[in-house]
């Protein structure tokens, strides 16, 4: 049963590697193409992308560079290579208002988002609805690269703290009501 198990976990391991390797693939082939320099700093960035899961920013990927204790870039350095991921198509870059938040490319599939307007939180939606619908978007005499939905509104933490203003600001108007 232990044998399984350890099985089992150098399966899933493997999977969440699969697709940082072939990443790493074609950044070096990106960068081969263009004579550009192989930095192990680069690979480094990559790597750590790969453990930010999900969508991350600079500052939050600067914390997991920090916290892995390998290589010290300064953020400069992260938006540049952030820049180029994206020019070699391994990372999308999310035209958020608030900072720039970014993501591994690991798959072709449709993404959704919903956005707070209120505290920002970016949260990836996983309904079929919405992917089939951009499953089957297509546009005349455009070429899709990556198809996104986002989806803006008040998440449940803003909608109480909203209803909870309210009901305060009610009974504020209540009291001042009846002391007059």
């Amino acid at each position: 049963l232990l044998h399984f198990f350890s099985y089992l976990c150098t399966l899933v391991m493997d999977r969440k590697q699969e697709p940082l390797a072939s990443l790493r693939e074609r950044l070096t082939r990106y960068m081969e193409e263009r004579a550009m320099r192989k930095t192990p700093e680069r690979y480094e960035i990559l790597r750590v992308a790969g453990l930010a899961n999900g969508i991350f920013t600079i500052e939050g990927l600067m914390k997991i560079m920090q916290e892995q204790g390998t290589f010290q870039v300064s953020r400069a350095t992260l938006f540049n290579t952030m820049e180029l991921f994206c020019d070699a198509g391994l990372i999308i870059k999310h035209p958020l208002a608030t900072a720039a938040h970014y993501e591994l490319r690991t798959d072709s599939a449709p993404k959704a988002y919903s956005i707070c307007r209120q505290c920002n939180t970016i949260t990836r939606v996983s309904t079929s609805t919405a992917k089939m619908a951009l499953q089957n978007l297509h546009i005349r005499y455009f070429s899709i690269e990556d198809k996104l939905l986002y989806i803006h509104g008040l998440c449940r933490k803003c909608q109480a703290k909203n209803r909870q203003e309210a009901r305060k600001k009610q009974k504020s108007i209540k009291q001042d009501n009846i002391r007059k």
